[in-house]
């Protein structure tokens, strides 16, 4: 008689454990359904033209993780000029209350800047200067990296995307002052014709270029 209600009371608390445990994957399930993290992908000749089309001043909150993709050694010139007036541009349309984080992938791989407001123009431009130097520990996966970390700094209430910004692999790469004086003065284009075609879009990236 013992030995049957010791089995009885094993098979009721196995019985509430295995609910228990239900219970729980439910609950992690739906929060995990709740952080919903948005995935955006675009090259960096359409990243400026992208910035304009999505973002506006006194838009939705949002909470930005841009990973962009490496290549051996730090970014071009010309890449880094594009980036900065984008990152200009980004500045002007998004509030202090609104985040931004750059993350990298493929050659090296880690948390470039960790998340601050868009306005912290100086920081965001620094480690689009050096990237590799900002990053305090590299990993082996940026891309699981990024979204691990867009998981740990969600916002609620927030729009939480990943941005991967595909930068292309450059060679011998010329200087890039003489593009900076096409743009300011007499309109000449070259290798960065993307920030150009931008300029019809909108007056206030006018003023970001000469910024």
């Amino acid at each position: 008689m013992h030995l049957v209600l010791s089995k009885l009371l094993n098979a009721e608390l196995m019985k509430k454990l295995i609910q228990y445990v239900a219970i729980l994957f439910c609950a992690v399930q739906l929060n995990s359904q709740e952080r919903s993290v948005e995935t955006e992908s675009v090259t960096l000749e359409n990243l400026f033209t992208f910035i304009v089309d999505h973002f506006e001043e006194d838009g939705h909150p949002q909470n930005i993780s841009f990973l962009l993709k490496t290549h051996q050694g730090d970014f071009s010139e010309e890449d880094k000029f594009i980036l900065k007036q984008t990152f200009k541009l980004l500045s002007k349309r998004l509030s202090e209350d609104d985040y931004v984080s750059i993350a990298t992938y493929h050659n090296y791989s880690g948390i470039a800047l960790r998340k601050t407001s868009p306005k912290a123009l100086k920081k965001i431009l620094y480690t689009i200067e050096y990237p590799k130097e900002s990053i305090k520990a590299f990993a082996k996966d940026g891309i699981e990296l990024a979204y691990q970390y867009a998981n740990e700094i969600y916002e609620e209430d927030y729009d939480n995307k990943v941005i991967m910004i595909r930068l292309p692999e450059r060679q011998g790469i010329k200087p890039l002052a003489p593009l900076a004086n096409n743009i300011a003065g007499n309109k000449k284009g070259n290798g960065t014709a993307i920030v150009l075609s931008a300029l019809t879009l909108l007056p206030e990236i006018i003023a970001v270029i000469k910024n």
